[in-house]
C-alpha cells in the first residue's frame, strides 16, 4: 500500500497582508505638494475677497443713495462714498487732499477707460444746488467707474506709486 499523499500535505499559509504604513517617500512628496496648494488657493481665495470687500460696500452704500429726494445731499454722499473707496485702495495722501477738477482728473486717469466722470458732477458737490436728474446721472457713472475700476490694477497702482516719488 502507498501512503496517503494528501494527508501528509501541511496548510497553506498565505503571507500578511501589505499595509498602507509606511507610505513611500512618491506619496509623502504628493500629500506635501497637495497641501501647499491647498493653502495657497485659500490664501488666494481669502485675499480675493479681502480686496473686493471695500468695492462690495461701496455698491452697496449707493444703492441707498437717493438722488430725487434731495439731489444735493445725494451728490455729496456720492463723492463721499467715491473717496472713501479709494482710499481702501490707494495711500492716503495721495488721494485725500483731491477734490474738484483734480479729483476727477485722478479718477478718470487711475480708471477704466470706458468708466469715465464728468467733471461736471464732481463739482455739483461743491455747488448751492443740483437737479436730480444731474445726481442720478452722476450716481450711474460712480457706479459704473467702482464696477470697472476696482480694484485698481498693479499697473494703475504702480503709476500712482511712480506718480508720488516724482512729486
Amino acid at each position: 500500500m502507498q501512503p496517503d499523499l494528501l494527508s501528509q500535505l501541511q496548510d497553506i499559509q498565505t503571507p500578511q497582508q501589505v499595509g498602507h504604513w509606511p507610505l513611500a517617500w512618491g506619496w509623502w512628496v504628493v500629500i506635501i505638494l497637495s497641501l501647499l496648494l491647498l493653502v495657497f488657493i485659500c490664501i488666494s481665495v481669502y485675499r480675493f475677497i479681502q480686496q473686493r470687500k471695500a468695492k462690495k460696500q461701496a455698491l452697496k452704500l449707493l444703492n441707498q443713495v437717493s438722488p430725487k429726494q434731495n439731489p444735493l445731499v445725494a451728490v455729496q454722499t456720492i463723492n463721499s462714498i467715491l473717496k472713501r473707496v479709494v482710499l481702501a485702495y490707494c495711500e492716503r495722501d495721495l488721494v485725500a487732499n483731491l477734490n474738484g477738477e483734480k479729483w476727477t482728473t485722478w479718477l478718470n486717469t487711475h480708471g477704466h477707460k470706458n468708466a469715465q466722470i464728468n467733471s461736471e458732477f464732481v463739482q455739483l458737490a461743491y455747488q448751492a444746488n443740483c437737479s436730480s436728474e444731474q445726481a442720478s446721472e452722476y450716481l450711474k457713472q460712480s457706479k459704473n467707474w467702482i464696477n470697472k475700476s476696482l480694484p485698481l490694477s498693479k499697473q494703475a497702482l504702480k503709476s500712482i506709486s511712480q506718480g508720488e516719488q516724482n512729486v
